[in-house]
């Protein structure tokens, strides 16, 4: 078994690729709004006076790869059991509308206004 998985661990490797090249436009623009998310997060800490310390910055790491490690099984869970589900779409928009409300709440500490309420304003 140790020798069928080295002799072909290049032929695993384009197959793991090529399964989950479909869902790598959504990981990069998940990972922008993560890294969006962690840089006003910091200058928000900076202007309200906090100490930055990789203590508090070490929940942005595992909160990127939770993401998207959950973006991968709901592709998986999708081709795999439900196809008609779109079970992407509803996780990765689920944690799209997480980190936008995180940057939200860093713009509101920064600049003082919610973007989010100025937005559902304007729409009534």
């Amino acid at each position: 078994m140790k020798n069928f998985f080295l002799n072909n661990l290049f032929a695993i490797y384009i197959y793991i690729i090529v399964y989950f090249t479909p869902v790598f436009p959504v990981l990069f623009g998940l990972g922008f709004l993560v890294l969006t998310d962690f840089i006003t997060g910091m200058l928000a800490s900076r202007k309200r006076g906090e100490v930055i310390s990789s203590r508090k910055m070490r929940p942005t790491v595992t909160k990127g790869i939770g993401y998207m490690a959950a973006v991968l099984v709901a592709h998986t869970f999708e081709k795999s059991f439900m196809p008609d589900l779109n079970a992407l779409k509803v996780v990765s928009g689920l944690i799209a509308l997480i980190e936008l409300k995180s940057l939200d709440e860093n713009l509101k500490d920064l600049t003082g206004k919610s973007f989010f309420k100025q937005f559902f304003k304007e729409g009534k």
